[in-house]
């Protein structure tokens, strides 16, 4: 048996899609919010016995190796090993079958220049007086030692080489160094140095602990004051939440998660002892970043720094998170502080405090308008509400937009009535823009409900897929290409695997084996398969005589008596036939 196969087989599907989405049983199949794109309704499926995953909104499907691959954007080799892991399958070194292209050997490098690149800047945080200092300047900034491990902060010495020279020390070749975006060539192309210099090192790890960036604080008056690494192929900015890896248990735990702006604010914030914390590094959260979070909860807290540039991030966050489906909240703490700041300056208890406290996202937006705008007039209210509805448009749930309409209507001294009205106009102008839903294909109930039998009753497949096949009773139908895959599987004695199937499947053929896949019905029966026969029979009948019909329209208009007599004697033994059919 492949290496594949072997962990196929021993993992579960629903266990591992589980650790990504969250999944409630429906019928014999389990559902959820889709991963892959924004949808309200779930439109999400897994198959615990056929172990495959399906999105009828996006499309998006496949096995347990598929699914990772997607989620973690991981290469087939890469998503096998993760697999495995979670399964407790040990992989044998060479992996039969695997091919090890040359972006498989390349990530594989670039994991492990950026683990001894971590372990390096951590060392020299200690090792010498520059580093030192640097320890020093975290100390001044309030973390422990405890800290400074626990997050694997580093040093990046001043001489611009240090990393270099030990980096092709250690056998790395100089193109896969600059590829890692540590290393970089001065404009002759002669020398490689180092991009991070004189700075603190803060390791950035996906969501499964691998370190994949870094980012650096200046302890002079080098500008930038933080730089970052740069996009490489195993680190997308935007895909990237930091402390996403030690925080992901607590933020399921807790059904929320603090959103924080930097790496100083989310450090600050766990180590007071609130684990539930991630921060985005940059100005707002991208939507790859709030699906992401989606996996782990619906909730969330948001606290970016009080200046303007971060309440311009925090509110073009609330709108991802809104249109997302999250429940928010807003925390904006007092006196200018950043989370930082405010739990050096309050401590960590006064910060839990003002959390428990926060206020819901229309509450903030609401207090933010009013204070914004005199309210004694009624042009003022008016503004106030205006610059409210945009937002409160955006949340999915019309029950909870109306219930926060009447809030804003009294808060505003505003009729409700006429605040309800423009809140439509202003919902029904977004959901003009939203993509809807992909509709449900247009395969017959009877070849869904056949397929469906088939595909759980090898033996009911041998006699009515290839029976159908053969009768062409299913040419032209939407869902003949899966019925023929299905007889060329079972004509070489293999087993009905959705992922041979779909092998060669156009996109619509895909999505009819998929749905008849995970159609709710009775149970694979002989009678059912018979049921399902008959009216594919009928319904070819049906056709036929349509056809017929149209010819014979088309013969009589052209004066055409020698075909129009072939054409009735076709039509009268096709409606024979049809009442054949009709009989009990």
């Amino acid at each position: 048996m492949r290496q594949a196969d072997e962990v196929r087989a021993a993992a579960d599907i629903v266990k591992i899609v589980g650790d990504y989405v969250k999944l409630r049983k429906a019928g014999v199949n389990m559902v959820g919010l889709c991963p892959f794109h924004q949808e309200k309704t779930p439109s999400f499926a897994v198959h615990p016995v056929k172990q495959v995953f399906h999105c009828f909104g996006c499309h998006a499907g496949g096995d347990v190796f598929k699914f990772v691959m997607l989620i973690e954007q991981l290469s087939f080799p890469e998503a096998l090993r993760r697999v495995a892991e979670k399964a407790g399958v040990t992989l044998r070194e060479q992996m039969d079958g695997e091919t090890h292209d040359a972006q498989t050997r390349d990530r594989a490098t670039l994991y492990k220049i950026h683990e001894v690149a971590a372990k390096f800047f951590q060392a020299q945080l200690g090792a010498t007086a520059e580093g030192r200092a640097g320890r020093g300047y975290l100390a001044d900034r309030g973390l422990a030692d405890e800290t400074i491990a626990r997050f694997k902060l580093g040093y990046a010495p001043s001489n611009g080489q240090a990393l270099t020279r030990h980096l092709l020390e250690l056998g790395f070749e100089p193109g896969v160094l600059e590829k890692s975006g540590l290393v970089l060539r001065d404009a002759e192309g002669n020398r490689h140095f180092d991009r991070f210099r004189r700075r603190i090192i803060f390791p950035i790890s996906n969501e499964s602990g691998k370190v994949v960036a870094f980012g650096g604080r200046t302890l002079g008056d080098d500008q930038p004051k933080y730089l970052n690494s740069p996009e490489t192929p195993i680190y997308t900015k935007s895909r990237v939440l930091y402390h996403l890896d030690r925080a992901g248990s607590a933020i399921r735990k807790a059904d929320e998660a603090i959103l924080v702006e930097g790496y100083m604010d989310c450090i600050a914030v766990a180590a007071a002892g609130i684990e539930r914390v991630v921060a985005s590094c940059g100005t707002s959260l991208t939507e790859s970043q709030i699906r992401l979070l989606a996996r782990y909860t619906r909730q969330a807290v948001v606290n970016y720094d009080p200046d303007s540039a971060g309440v311009a991030a925090a509110e073009r966050s609330l709108a991802g998170l809104l249109e997302e489906g999250f429940a928010v909240r807003v925390l904006a703490l007092p006196l200018g502080l950043d989370p930082d700041a405010f739990i050096k300056k309050q401590g960590a208890a006064a910060y839990d405090k003002l959390l428990s406290g926060a206020p819901s996202y229309i509450d903030y937006l609401t207090e933010r308008a009013a204070s914004s705008h005199d309210l004694s007039k009624p042009e003022g209210r008016v503004a106030a509400a205006n610059a409210v509805l945009p937002h409160l448009a955006k949340v999915p749930d019309a029950m909870l937009r109306s219930q926060l309409a009447q809030s804003l209507a009294q808060r505003l001294r505003l009729d409700e009535r006429a605040l309800r009205e423009e809140l439509k106009r202003a919902a029904a102008r977004r959901e003009s823009q939203v993509r809807p839903e992909a509709a449900r294909s247009k395969a017959s109930l009877a070849v869904k409900e056949l397929l469906r039998v088939c595909l759980q009753s090898e033996e009911l497949a041998d006699e009515f897929a290839i029976d159908l096949v053969k009768s062409g009773d299913c040419e032209g139908l939407l869902g003949e290409q899966v019925f023929r895959r299905i007889v060329e599987l079972r004509d070489r004695g293999e087993k009905l695997d959705v992922g041979l199937i779909e092998e060669s499947l156009s996109p619509e053929e895909r999505g009819v084996l998929y749905e008849s896949l995970f159609w709710r019905g009775d149970p694979p029966t002989r009678a059912l398969a018979q049921g399902c026969r008959q009216k594919l029979r009928l319904e070819r009948a049906q056709r036929e005589l349509e056809k017929l019909r149209a010819e014979i329209e088309r013969a009589e208009r052209a004066k055409d008596d020698p075909r129009l007599a072939e054409l009735i004697t076709a039509k009268q033994l096709m409606d024979r036939k049809l009442r054949e059919l009709l009989r009990p």
